[in-house]
């Protein structure tokens, strides 16, 4: 495998990646992989990703992070919960 120096594209390097993967026959080496590898890179991609969509205001980046921790703790309301609501808020 080529050292961290030598710059690739990314289409290269995927290919790369996907050669060396389809080249694993050990059982154990591929279970590793997929357990401890895979949930970095996609927790990792996640952020990366949010990080570059995101282009919030300081106000909107603490309101949607009140959001997810409410849900997280249960605060969440049904979709028909919300439809009625919508309904008589429109209505008053």
């Amino acid at each position: 495998m080529e050292g961290k120096d030598k710059k690739s594209n990314p289409e290269e390097l995927k290919k790369r990646l996907h050669e060396l993967i389809d080249s694993i026959d050990d059982e154990h080496t591929l279970s590793v992989l997929n357990e401890d590898i895979v949930p970095y890179v996609i927790e990792n991609r996640t952020k990366e990703a949010d990080e570059a969509d995101d282009n919030l205001t300081e106000e909107q980046q603490e309101k949607l992070e009140r959001a997810i921790k409410e849900a997280k703790e249960g605060k969440t309301m049904s979709y028909e919960e919300f439809k009625r609501r919508m309904s008589q808020w429109l209505t008053d």
